[in-house]
């Protein structure tokens, strides 16, 4: 039969559906998507059959609840405080949560100002005027904790504009004029300091008790750039090592909730996985990964130098420069119970990212064995990460 009978006999029996869609009365609800009533079986017929024709994801816009997440498969995207705080923006991240694969979100608890997003009890923070509530943390749970999305508390720990103003004593010192260190834009607490580690850790034990699955502490180190030669870490009267500051201070984490069902993480850059020293931050691997349930590395290709791998913009070869990282760092992490699940780049930098070069990532990371990844998109913008979980799905399908 010629292809273009075949067409026009397809056309009309979808224009017959229809039109007797439209007599049963369910036309809106096939339209827009809603559940079909069981037994409208010409409606079903017709919704099935779209969404078919249409190559669509078997769940999109349902309701359906996420499964509950295995250890080591967080799928997630990263939300600031504002984000959290717009209603139609999370209902954005629960739809693109409800159609794909995700099952989680990272979300600012304590952000890179040093500024607690929610109203935190915490009586530091607000001796300190660090309080910029932006969301009702008990309401953003009860609807992540209704869709079955697991919920991760992102806690800048060691990069804190707000409280070494009031504490000027926290800080890390300037050895020119003895003020607190300004580096990355930002002053910085003492890594070895006791007392500051005492307001993170506050933090961390409400932060369980509401509920949190996860936290994951960023900016878990010394300040990398700036002006890091005039460092003075006064309270390091033993001449410890960073990484030991680290350490102990996740061993005080891991004591204070041991009592909470309550995952603790950290993000690292993905170089401390390349090479075997802490970078001069404190970022030593082995270290720091036995008081760890995950470990998410920051492989971004954007981020490595001319040269790297032998590549003049290594940015170009997000698969290359991921697997390579991550392969590292399994051989060093695969001797405890870390487990390691690395951000994903979803933005470009010197060039356009598109769904390639997401998916090129999740395969490097897939290929070695990890079945877990986060997304990282500084403003929140996620439709290169739809179009490519889409695409997976689809491929996901054609194999059956």
């Amino acid at each position: 039969m010629p292809l273009k009978k075949i067409t026009g006999l397809f056309s009309s029996f979808l224009i017959f559906l229809f039109i007797f869609t439209f007599k049963t009365g369910n036309i809106n609800a096939a339209i827009s998507g809603s559940s079909v009533p069981a037994d409208n079986s010409y409606g079903s017929l017709w919704y099935f059959s779209c969404r078919s024709f249409l190559c669509l994801p078997e769940d999109i816009n349902e309701s359906k609840k996420k499964e509950k997440i295995t250890e080591g498969t967080q799928k997630g995207v990263y939300l600031t405080g504002y984000s959290m705080g717009i209603l139609k923006k999370r209902e954005e991240i629960y739809k693109l949560i409800n159609e794909t694969e995700l099952n989680c979100i990272v979300f600012n608890a304590k952000d890179d100002s040093g500024y607690i997003n929610y109203d935190t009890k915490v009586k530091l923070a607000a001796e300190s005027e660090a309080k910029n509530i932006l969301y009702d943390i008990d309401e953003v749970l009860k609807e992540m904790n209704e869709r079955n999305i697991y919920s991760i508390a992102r806690v800048v720990a060691f990069k804190d504009a707000v409280i070494p103003k009031v504490h000027p004593e926290f800080a890390i010192k300037d050895l020119r004029n003895g003020k607190p260190l300004y580096s990355e834009g930002s002053s910085w607490p003492d890594i070895y300091c006791e007392d500051y580690w005492d307001y993170v850790i506050d933090i961390v034990k409400e932060l369980a008790i509401k509920g949190i699955d996860e936290i994951q502490f960023d900016y878990i180190r010394g300040p990398a750039r700036g002006n890091i030669a005039y460092a003075d870490y006064t309270y390091n009267i033993n001449n410890n090592s960073k990484s030991w500051a680290l350490q102990n201070f996740l061993m005080k984490v891991r004591a204070a909730v041991k009592d909470y069902n309550i995952k603790i993480s950290a993000d690292v850059f993905g170089f401390v996985l390349i090479e075997n020293n802490d970078q001069g931050i404190g970022q030593l691997i082995e270290d720091i990964e036995p008081y760890l349930d995950y470990l998410y590395p920051m492989p971004y290709p954007s981020h490595y130098s001319t040269g790297f791998l032998g590549y003049k913009l290594p940015e170009e070869h997000p698969y290359e420069v991921v697997r390579y990282t991550l392969e590292k760092g399994l051989a060093r992490v695969n001797k405890s119970n870390c487990i390691m699940m690395p951000w994903i780049q979803a933005f470009g930098l010197k060039i356009n990212y598109t769904k390639n070069d997401i998916l090129a990532q999740i395969k490097a990371s897939e290929d070695l064995g990890i079945n877990g990844f986060l997304f990282w998109n500084a403003s929140n913008k996620y439709e290169i990460v739809r179009q490519a979980l889409f695409e997976r799905y689809q491929l996901s399908e054609n194999l059956k």
